[in-house]
């Protein structure tokens, strides 16, 4: 990585924090961070994918033009992580590293600059992020193929850093939870791990154990005594009876020689002689010990007895002892032949005590030591659990097929070789590796803890493989032989994905999380009742099964679970929303939306919002169309999401916002239902600023995007209003005027409308003096209008058309019959109007 850009990197990184709280969605956090576990480089298209254990917030930068960053928010690197690919022609560079504030800062330098928008997409179903990169330069070698979804780590060949802490999600749950996805398909093979490769190692006479006190040229130490040679002789030969007899002899009889040699030697074969469970003769054999390095203190044997000493308190499981010995052979006596030994034990130590990584780093040392040694395979066992506890399931693999071929034998000494090596397999996807060692375990060890597990393990192997017939078997047998086990619940979970109906399903894991609501898999039980009910649309049900799920297992599958929820109450809205039920969405989200606003997601705020919308609570409706329009890239947005915060933006007074929503809406989408309607609020805002030019300009392409001819009728006369500004009256009422015909051609009874187009059109003309006109024009209201009052109105509004126009027969004849209706007021004005008319009368008269 270039200078600048790490640079770039430090600078970077104090924002992170604050860059990634908008966002990560509320109700997201895990109980640990996920894991970045590999990396690879692709062609066709040039790109890069990103598999982890879970999902985290993620930015992806183009930084220059050959330089791209996708940094991830909350996410921990897999130790030993590989990155695949790296030899791709068209990438100059990789580099991965993690920043301040728990961020994973992936760099990728191609050899060729690119213009194109980066596209990135996250599958949720198999937690793998894509970043597609430029495409500009096709390659010109086909890049090696890239190792699939089991290539986790590369071969252990080299050192291993310190393992970082891991995912905390138990191996039973993440096998469960693994299985519960569609079943591979036959013929996606995942590649089996290649066997470790051992270093070279050095023949050596020593073992690498406390036996090594009678290896070596000369391991009496320059005694020729004859009894104490025949000792030796007999030790070398594993007589510790006989050999401890001479010895005892030899004291007796007070030899003066040799002393030192004979009391560490007695020592040694009382300590081999006696039986692991034999607490007092383990105790007899360090005090003999002791005895020893009291009398020589300075023995060359020292370290053969402080060895002796921490093995005695491993059998009397005495750890914080055994572990005190073992540290003074590390300090103190660094170049020990049986050094292997030692830290074989302090490993196991370690790891008993939970210290995962020491013992990792440990087991490592002993089992890649490159002198050969008697404990390589009981470290490389060590070494392939602490691997496969830190979930380098790959890794350990590798270790583990090791040690098999080479030492055979120790398939047959303990349960935990075939148990790992089937469980690594287990968790890679190697059904037949997994199947066929479960099986061989069972087999070799029936007595072995939690056989149930094995072998409903062998049936999840098969479903891998489609065996389904085979599976099923399995599952009925564990179901059958095993009830009320971790193996029983297991099986049974793995039955119901063959079952064919959903209520045989829902069954199962009705009985699960009953009868078994403490297991972890009572929580698989749940989200898979959750998930039918999702499927099935019973979306009450499914939220209801996830408030039951995160109330009594808090932490197990919460991400899983609040998206599923959120899935669920979308759907539901959704639902409620197209039956018109806005009062239902509006209902349950005031009801619940506390709960509601930490899912997150785009699609809640868009439902709510656009409910609040069709109630005219438009205040409400712009806070929540807001919060989903942050949500939303800024090209998926959605044609009613725009519309309607447009909308709502104009309802509720922010002119301006709204002038540019709704002109985007407007363009982006010019054959969407909603353009007429945003065209012409568009208009009628322009007309409010006074911008008399570009209301028009709206108002006409709402016309011309209009099709009913009733809304066409409708848009005219809100042009007319145009006009009526610019006091250009006569434009205004022919535009009215077309809008009369308009609503005349319009299909239906449109009286009202009628009456009210040519009530305005005389209006109209009455302000251009046009009274004959105008008494046309409130003449046809009156025949459309219905009711007294409006009759009555329009009546004198006719009435002083005629008065106004010299009509005066029949502007006395209208007042008379609007002076009789039961409408007071216009009664009244009508007798006022007819006054002055005789008034008139009289005048002329006279």
């Amino acid at each position: 990585m270039s200078e600048s850009t790490l640079t770039y990197l430090k600078v970077l990184s104090a924002a992170w924090a604050a860059l990634f709280c908008v966002f990560m969605p509320a109700g997201s956090a895990m109980a640990g961070y996920p894991v970045v576990k590999s990396i690879h480089v692709k062609d066709n298209p040039f790109s890069v994918t990103v598999n982890m254990t879970g999902k985290a917030p993620v930015k992806v930068i183009r930084i220059g033009k050959r330089e791209v960053l996708v940094a991830i928010k909350n996410a921990t690197l897999s130790k030993g992580l590989v990155i695949a690919g790296k030899d791709n022609p068209n990438l100059e560079s990789v580099h991965v590293e993690t920043l301040e504030g728990n961020v994973v800062a992936l760099m990728l330098t191609s050899k060729y600059a690119g213009k194109e928008k980066i596209k990135s997409s996250f599958d949720t179903a198999n937690n793998r992020l894509t970043v597609v990169l430029n495409k500009a330069v096709a390659p010109r070698h086909k890049a090696p193929p890239v190792p699939q979804a089991a290539t986790i780590q590369k071969p252990l060949t080299q050192g291993v850093s310190k393992p970082g802490k891991q995912a905390s999600t138990p191996a039973t749950e993440y096998s469960v939870k693994k299985k519960d996805t569609r079943p591979a398909k036959a013929d996606e093979r995942i590649k089996e791990p290649p066997l470790y490769i051992p270093p070279e190692r050095q023949a050596s006479r020593f073992k690498g154990d406390i036996s090594d006190m009678y290896r070596g040229e000369d391991p009496l130490q320059g005694c020729q005594t004859k009894a104490v040679e025949n000792a030796m002789l007999l030790v070398k030969k594993q007589l510790y009876k006989e050999a401890g007899a001479i010895l005892e002899q030899y004291l007796f009889e007070e030899n003066p020689l040799c002393m030192e040699q004979v009391y560490y030697l007695k020592a040694y074969v009382n300590f081999m002689d006696v039986d692991n469970d034999d607490h007092k003769g383990l105790l007899n054999a360090e005090r003999m010990f002791q005895d020893a390095m009291v009398a020589y203190p300075k023995s060359s044997y020292l370290p053969f007895a402080y060895a002796a000493m921490g093995l005695i308190h491993t059998r009397l499981h005495n750890n914080a002892t055994a572990e005190g010995y073992f540290d003074i052979i590390s300090k103190d006596f660094p170049d020990y032949s049986g050094m292997p030994e030692v830290e074989y034990h302090l490993a196991e130590i370690y790891n008993d005590k939970g210290y995962i990584d020491k013992a990792l780093n440990l087991y490592k040392k002993v089992f890649e030591s490159k002198i050969s040694n008697g404990y390589i395979s009981d470290a490389g066992i060590g070494y392939g659990k602490a691997l496969f506890e830190n979930l380098r399931y790959y890794d350990a693999l590798s270790v583990f097929n090791y040690v098999i071929k080479n030492d055979v034998k120790k398939v047959y000494e303990s349960a935990d070789l075939l148990k790992y090596t089937a469980d690594a397999n287990f968790e890679l996807g190697l059904s037949k590796g997994a199947r066929e060692n479960y099986i061989r375990l069972l087999n070799l060890f029936p007595d072995i803890k939690a056989p149930d597990m094995a072998l409903s393990k062998a049936g999840d192997a098969y479903g891998m493989e489609n065996q389904e017939e085979k599976a099923i078997k399995l599952y009925e047998l564990v179901r059958k032989t095993y009830p009320d086990s971790p193996g029983y619940i297991n099986a049974s979970i793995g039955l119901a994905r063959y079952l064919k109906t959903d209520a045989e399903k829902i069954d199962i894991y009705e009985m699960i999380k009953t009868q078994f609501p403490e297991n972890t898999y009572a929580r698989i039980a749940m989200m898979r009742l959750a998930e039918i009910y999702q499927k099935n649309g019973e979306y009450d049900k499914c939220i209801q099964e996830i408030e039951d799920l995160l109330s009594t297992h808090p932490k197990g599958l919460r991400y899983e679970a609040v998206k599923l929820m959120q899935k669920a109450y979308e759907a539901l809205f959704k639902e409620q929303l197209k039956a018109d039920g806005y009062t239902s969405v509006l209902m349950r989200y005031e009801k619940e939306h506390l709960k509601i606003k930490k899912m997150g997601g785009q699609l809640i705020p868009f439902y709510v919002g656009s409910a609040y919308l069709q109630a005219n609570l438009y205040e409400e409706a712009f806070n929540q169309l807001i919060s989903a329009y942050k949500l939303y890239k800024r090209e998926e947005r959605p044609a009613l999401l725009l519309f309607g915060l447009g909308k709502a933006m104009d309802e509720s007074g922010r002119d301006e916002d709204a002038l540019n929503l709704l002109n985007t809406f407007a363009k982006r989408f010019p054959t969407h239902k909603n353009r007429v309607e945003a065209l012409t609020r568009v208009g009628q805002i322009y007309l409010e600023k006074g911008n008399a030019s570009k209301a028009d300009d709206a108002f006409v392409s709402a016309y011309q995007a209009e099709e009913n001819t009733l809304d066409k009728g409708r848009i005219l006369m809100l042009r007319a209003g145009v006009y009526q500004k610019k006091s250009d009256l006569k434009t205004a009422s022919e535009l009215q005027a077309r809008a009369v015909k308009a609503f005349a051609a319009s299909p239906g009874e449109n009286y009202e409308i009628l009456a009210g187009a040519y009530k305005t059109l005389g209006s109209t003309y009455l302000e251009m003096k046009a009274y004959g006109q105008a008494a046309n024009a409130f003449a046809k209201a009156f025949d459309f209008s219905e009711g007294d009052q409006a009759k009555a109105n329009i009546g004198f509004l006719l009435g002083d058309a005629y008065q106004k126009g010299n009509v005066l027969d029949k502007a006395k004849k209208t007042f008379e019959q609007v002076a009789q209706s039961y409408d007071s007021v216009w009664a009244r004005l009508a007798r006022q109007r007819l006054s002055t008319i005789e008034l008139v009368e009289k005048m002329i008269n006279s």
